[in-house]
């Protein structure tokens, strides 16, 4: 082997070594974006279930209410309504957003691996 084949190797194995770390530094810092965009998701999905457990609240206060004055309870009526809607589109927002979150990740990962 000639000495500039023996430099070619050389600088072609320490050039692949150089693109696997920046490769992997890469992926680390991705994945680190990756954790903060899930935590911040996440703390948000947590929110709405806070806010859904305050209307399953208010309207069992509703109830009892309604109980305590020996009437029945209807959806219709007003008072019932209005945390009959709550509750059904903060569960819709709940399943979108954890949808959301499954959907962006594939598509996360999808991204780096093409580049």
């Amino acid at each position: 082997m000639d000495a500039d084949t023996k430099t070619y190797q050389e600088q072609s194995f320490f050039k692949g070594l150089w693109n696997n770390l920046l490769t992997g530094w890469k992926v680390i810092f991705s994945e680190c974006k990756w954790l903060f965009i899930k935590a911040f998701r996440r703390w948000e999905i947590k929110q709405l279930h806070k806010r859904l457990n305050e209307e399953y609240r208010t309207l069992g206060k509703v109830y009892a209410t309604s109980v305590e004055e020996n009437k029945t309870l209807t959806p219709e009526d007003v008072e019932a309504d209005i945390p009959l809607k709550q509750i059904s589109f903060l569960k819709e927002e709940i399943e979108h957003m954890n949808q959301e979150l499954d959907n962006s990740r594939n598509e996360y990962v999808k991204r780096r691996s093409q580049s």
